[in-house]
């Protein structure tokens, strides 16, 4: 009776461990790629900074070019799971922060192309 309570803890020791250790590493591993793209995004920003210091805009526009054609492909590709109501949340910030955008995407294209 002893020995099948210690083997019944430590069955329920070991599932709880490694459920732990499981969720531990796929929010490391959720949250590395976060932290990649922070980190590119502020070494593209920094290049920048510096390019338009040393008076190459022609660079400095090209690099913001690549970095924004660059984040709207990650966002496109990694669009998270959503509802009708976070899609309709979505949409609406969209269009308030990005409607004068939308009337210069000639301008845009312009710029970086």
């Amino acid at each position: 009776m002893k020995s099948k309570i210690l083997f019944s803890l430590f069955t329920l020791i070991i599932f709880c461990s490694g459920l732990g250790i499981g969720a531990y590493f796929g929010v490391a591993a959720g949250s590395t790629p976060s932290v990649g793209q922070l980190w590119a995004g502020a070494k593209e920003m920094q290049a920048i900074v510096e390019s338009i210091n040393n008076e190459n805009y022609h660079k400095a526009k090209q690099l913001a070019c690549m970095s924004i054609e660059t984040r709207v492909t990650i966002m496109d590709f990694a669009n998270p799971f959503g509802s009708k109501v976070i899609d309709s949340q979505t949409r609406e910030v969209e269009e308030s922060i990005f409607s004068e955008a939308t009337k210069n995407t000639t301008e845009l294209s312009n710029v970086c192309l």
